[in-house]
């Protein structure tokens, strides 16, 4: 983490400026409690026994000039012990004492997501040492506070770092508050700020999809488009790519009803952090549902038999299938798949809205049968008799009279040739 990097100084006991801000002369309450800094906290290793001088300066002085660097080394020292929730209360303690350092809010927003914590005290001083260091943040890491042979790199990217963790608390609480609304402006927040962040994005579509509000649901989907599309700088770890991944490419089919304009999904996703506020996934029910209003206008018989047949493959299939049995169906056009037998067929298959795909067996009732044959794909126009309907394989079996099926073009076979005649039966005469 990255308070490990700073140090506390020895011999007077004040940490470094750049961390606290103090670097004006200060006089010591009496010589023993310099000794009891100087020589003996400042000189201690073991961090237990640190502890123990600190609380006797603690003690015995109360009222110090130092009191900001006695904070300041209680940090460190319970840093160096481990005690996480006894750092955290210094730190507020240090936030209370100088609100204009940062040092205070910083090491709270760090301790908040590093101890995991669900303690709502912990949580509202967290949220509140966030609120601080983003309202603060550009006076907290001016250019006037970098400490003396920082680089400028380094010191921009302690300023992010430090506005990146202040956020990540602000997801974090939302999180275990189990706030999705929240959850998802926050999260958004982040984006706007750490674009390039594959992880974040598929949190936020999770968040978004906790809502179950059905409005939102593409939008979730294209930020699970974004975590899986997302290559280089912000990628997924390769360990959660492939979980990520797996999971677009359920919901997206869930969605849309086929996997048409996926990879296309992928691509502007993986462009643009987020989608725009119209973003609509079209269906493919709704795609059917506007193809087919443009069909009643342009081939109405067609748009008759889709409507038809998506009652029969839906839900309520088994009931509509029990309306159409004996019941005289609508005209319709078709082309012809096969004949049964080849030749004089008593039964045609014709598919409607695929020529090559049978869907309606005709048969021609009264035993007769339709002369001679035709080609396959040849039109007919027929008026038919529910009969019986079979899902797997898709087939509609009518009945229709001879005469109500046009477009036959099939001619009888010619006779076989005359030949001689058959003497005729009788009784011999006697010659």
């Amino acid at each position: 983490m990255l308070f490990k990097k700073f140090r506390l100084l020895t011999g007077i006991a004040v940490v470094t400026t750049a961390l606290f801000g103090q670097d004006k002369p200060k006089e010591w309450i009496d010589r023993a409690e310099y000794e009891l800094v100087a020589e003996q906290i400042g000189k201690a290793t073991d961090p237990a026994k640190k502890l123990e001088l600190l609380n006797q300066w603690k003690t015995k002085y109360a009222k110090t000039n130092f009191g900001w660097e006695r904070l300041g080394a209680y940090l460190m020292t319970y840093q160096q012990l481990g005690k996480a929730k006894e750092m955290f209360d210094t730190a507020k303690e240090m936030s209370a004492a100088d609100p204009k350092n940062f040092t205070g809010p910083y090491y709270m927003t760090l301790l908040v997501l590093s101890m995991n914590s669900t303690d709502p005290a912990v949580l509202e001083d967290g949220e509140k040492a966030a609120n601080t260091m983003l309202t603060n943040l550009e006076e907290y890491f001016s250019a006037a506070k970098k400490p003396a042979g920082a680089a400028d790199d380094a010191w921009a990217k302690q300023k992010a770092d430090a506005q990146l963790k202040a956020l990540q608390v602000h997801v974090y609480n939302a999180q275990v508050k189990k706030d999705y609304v929240v959850l998802e402006q926050k999260l958004t927040d982040l984006l706007k700020v750490f674009p390039k962040n594959a992880m974040v994005s598929y949190q936020l579509g999770s968040a978004i999809l906790a809502q179950k509000k059905q409005e939102k649901q593409v939008f979730a989907i294209y930020h699970f488009a974004r975590a899986c599309a997302l290559e280089g700088e912000g990628a997924a770890p390769a360990d959660q790519k492939t979980r990520v991944c797996d999971y677009f490419g359920r919901v997206y089919p869930q969605y849309r009803g086929d996997k048409k304009g996926f990879d296309e999904l992928k691509a502007k996703a993986a462009a643009e952090v987020f989608p725009p506020t119209d973003f609509a996934i079209k269906t493919k029910q709704q795609e059917d549902m506007e193809g087919l209003e443009e069909l009643k206008k342009t081939n109405p018989q067609l748009a008759m038999w889709v409507q038809m047949k998506q009652e029969l493959t839906g839900p309520g299939g088994a009931a509509y299938v029990e309306q159409l049995k004996g019941a005289a169906l609508p005209k319709f056009k078709g082309k012809v798949v096969s004949m049964d037998p080849p030749t004089n067929p008593k039964k045609i298959v014709v598919g409607i809205s695929d020529a090559s795909a049978p869907e309606i067996t005709i048969e021609i009732d009264d035993k007769g049968f339709l002369p001679g044959k035709v080609d396959p794909g040849t039109e007919l126009e027929f008026e038919g008799v529910g009969k019986e309907f079979t899902a797997d394989p898709f087939n509609l079996t009518v009945t229709a009279e001879k005469e109500k099926i046009t477009g036959w073009t099939g001619k009888a076979a010619a006779g076989a040739p005359k030949g001689k005649a058959a003497p005729k039966a009788g009784v011999r005469k006697k010659k």
